[in-house]
């Protein structure tokens, strides 16, 4: 089992980012306030939900949640401690910006159990940091990494590609840069432009030049990644060996998670059901809500349960098991001759069971899934 706290805060505002967060740099938070209430409803879903699984990973998310005091940070991971089962060595990250802490903020993380960073550098380029709305700059992302290293074996960055105008080459040779970097893990996530962002705006008013053709970007992606050693374990996510997130790996195994915050989604076994939890996207309800949260479950269907886990585990190493679909689901979407079709065109590969995309596959995931459950 996985947890998953959302801090709903940032300073400003990315132009790209659709994900649920508020600007704050003008506001007065009460964090002793907010931390009342996590510890609230992590409690009550511990009451409610918990069935003394081991917590083999948690992850501070955001927003940007390395803008929270460290005690905050100290007493959530204290609460935890005292109400569930931790597994041996938990992975535990924080999200940072090179824009929200310094040194000493770097530290005291370090000094109170957690010992993963994933920090949010974006872009190797001033320029393109500015497109997408970033406030650090390249040599402040390169200054704070380097920070970073002395207190944590385990740091991650997240870099975006196929910007606006972004031409295939100068990602290559950023991407050859930055894994060069002093990190053991790295998350490639395609530039998604999303309706209603102000990135998408400024595209639709030829204000900044459209995409270029994504699958170039993907391939070329793979490619260099693999040959510096960080091995691919998902479509977006490569790992020096023995360094793949714990709690990535967790979410597409379609394993339990409970995620406590605004906006946060949770996926529980409750009565051999799979149940699906989702929290208010408000903060000043969510607020509300935690004072005495009463959770609004949905139980999923097995047609639900299975578009899950196709999503979660065709993006990764990890794969599907079809001894995992009843026969039922299996004559519904007609998967043996779907799989068939897939194999011999060399999109999966099978073993004992287990199916797998191929490079060519997944250069092709979004149609495979697609195709895989439509009735």
């Amino acid at each position: 089992m996985t947890l998953y706290i959302h801090w709903p805060f940032c300073l400003s505002k990315c132009l790209y980012c659709n994900f649920f967060s508020v600007p704050c740099e003008n506001l007065a938070i009460d964090y002793a306030y907010w931390k009342e209430r996590y510890i609230n409803v992590l409690i009550n879903f511990r009451r409610e939900y918990y069935d003394l699984e081991e917590v083999t990973s948690i992850y501070f998310g955001g927003g940007t949640p390395s803008l929270m005091p460290t005690k905050f940070f100290d007493d959530i991971l204290n609460t935890i401690r005292k109400f569930f089962k931790i597994a041996t060595a938990p992975e535990i990250t924080v999200e940072v910006n090179p824009s929200s802490v310094d040194a000493f903020k770097i530290k005291t993380l370090r000094s109170i159990d957690i010992n993963r960073l994933s920090i949010g550098i974006q872009a190797l380029h001033d320029n393109d940091l500015k497109t997408l709305g970033r406030r650090h700059s390249y040599l402040e992302a390169i200054e704070y990494l380097e920070m970073a290293g002395m207190y944590f074996d385990n740091v991650s960055i997240d870099l975006i590609y196929n910007r606006p105008g972004q031409i295939l080459k100068n990602w290559e040779n950023e991407l050859v840069y930055a894994l060069k970097l002093p990190i053991k893990h790295i998350s490639l996530y395609e530039l998604i432009i999303e309706p209603n962002t102000p990135l998408k705006k400024l595209i639709d008013s030829k204000q900044l030049p459209q995409q270029n053709q994504g699958s170039k970007f993907i391939e070329k992606t793979i490619e260099i990644a693999e040959a510096a050693e960080f091995k691919m374990y998902e479509i977006s996510n490569f790992a020096k060996p023995g360094y793949e997130g714990r709690h990535n790996l967790s979410y597409w195994k379609y394993n339990n998670y409970c995620g406590i915050g605004p906006s946060s989604h949770s996926r529980i076994m409750k009565n051999n059901q799979k149940i699906a939890i989702e929290q208010i996207a408000n903060n000043k309800k969510w607020l509300l809500w935690a004072k005495n949260p009463i959770f609004n479950e949905v139980v999923l269907s097995e047609d639900d349960v299975f578009k899950e886990k196709l999503i979660m585990g065709l993006r990764s190493k990890v794969g599907i098991f079809l001894d995992e679909f009843s026969e039922t689901i299996k004559n519904k979407y007609s998967l043996l001759k779907k799989i068939s079709n897939l194999l011999k065109n060399s999109y999966i590969m099978i073993d004992d069971n287990n199916i797998k995309l191929t490079k060519d596959g997944l250069l092709r995931l979004n149609l495979i899934i697609e195709y895989l459950v439509r009735e």
